[in-house]
């Protein structure tokens, strides 16, 4: 049975131009030709953007410009809207990867995954033997930080990366795309496919905006100017959101994982007059060790040692620890 691809609204302006997507699928089709050799590893192909940075968009348009160009099961799974992972799944995160990719191959087209799948069994083995008569394959997974397991070398985390590596990737015409806020997953997933070294991975930011001109036509926005599109850090995504937002006069950018994240800083004793000021600092120099791990998130980091904040994400952080430090 043919896996069909995710379904791309077409009611959204476009995030990623052509150019871009065109030489990432190329990129993607090159190394999913390649296999592991005893002086190569294939590396995984991740694409790394901030919270609500359009990363869901990206890689369901790159599924289905690959679904058109390469005869394989191109599979998509997501960790995030929908098919979020559940509190419950953390403690095994192959069998939540395992539920998204049975959801995937659904039958029934019109089933809904809380309803027919969120407590589903399904096993590693059932995966691989569907896997079995359905080479060559792609899969690609949305929001892969949110596995928390990848923060720690565990048993759990180490089986989902070893059954990435082995489906999905040491093999020709098998490959791993996936999506994550922060580089940090990226090389602690790497590092646990492989004992005792780090695979490479192939690391690549979603693209900014180039023109604000041309920005103002695909959002419809007349008023956008460069100030306005830096305070939403030149991300695609983040504009379009604030468009709707002046629109419809509600408020579609959720600053709920902000207060979360807050929240996780006060709660474990981060948040101090020191915290605070190398938090400012970062905010010229961009030194990663300078901010508190929970706000990662919220900033761009395709650099393992640099972030680059984005002011609509600051100035809430920033009045969210004014209300939530303790006194």
């Amino acid at each position: 049975m043919e896996v069909p691809p995710p379904m791309v609204s077409g009611s959204e302006p476009e995030f990623v131009d052509e150019e871009w997507l065109s030489k990432r699928v190329e990129d993607i089709l090159s190394l999913y030709r390649m296999s592991d050799t005893m002086g190569q590893r294939v590396p995984p192909t991740a694409f790394v953007r901030c919270s609500r940075g359009g990363k869901t968009r990206a890689l369901k348009e790159i599924a289905k410009r690959l679904k058109s160009i390469v005869h394989a099961s191109v599979i998509f799974v997501s960790f995030n809207e929908s098919s979020d992972i559940s509190s419950w799944e953390q403690v095994d995160p192959l069998g939540a990867l395992c539920r998204r990719i049975a959801f995937a191959a659904r039958r029934n087209r019109k089933a809904n995954y809380d309803s027919d799948f969120a407590k589903a069994d399904v096993k590693p083995e059932q995966i691989v033997e569907w896997l079995g008569r359905r080479d060559p394959r792609i899969l690609l997974v949305d929001e892969m930080n949110n596995c928390n397991s990848l923060l720690e070398k565990s048993i759990p985390s180490i089986d989902l990366a070893e059954f990435l590596k082995d489906n999905f990737l040491s093999k020709e015409d098998q490959y791993l795309v996936f999506s994550s806020h922060i580089v940090s997953t990226v090389g602690q997933l790497s590092s646990y496919m492989d004992s005792g070294s780090s695979r490479p991975i192939a690391i690549h930011e979603l693209p900014l905006i180039r023109n604000v001109l041309n920005a103002v036509q695909v959002f419809k926005w007349p008023e956008l100017n460069a100030g306005k599109a830096l305070f939403y850090g030149l991300v695609p995504a983040l504009i379009h959101i604030a468009r709707l937002e002046e629109l419809r006069k509600t408020q579609h950018l959720s600053f709920q994982k902000v207060e979360e994240a807050i929240d996780v800083c006060v709660k474990d004793g981060l948040v101090t007059d020191k915290s605070v000021r190398y938090l400012l600092a970062n905010f010229v120099d961009g030194e990663k060790r300078k901010v508190m791990k929970p706000l990662h998130q919220f900033m761009n980091t395709a650099e393992e040692e640099k972030l680059r904040w984005i002011p609509i994400y600051m100035t809430k952080v920033l009045d969210s620890l004014e209300f939530s430090a303790p006194s």
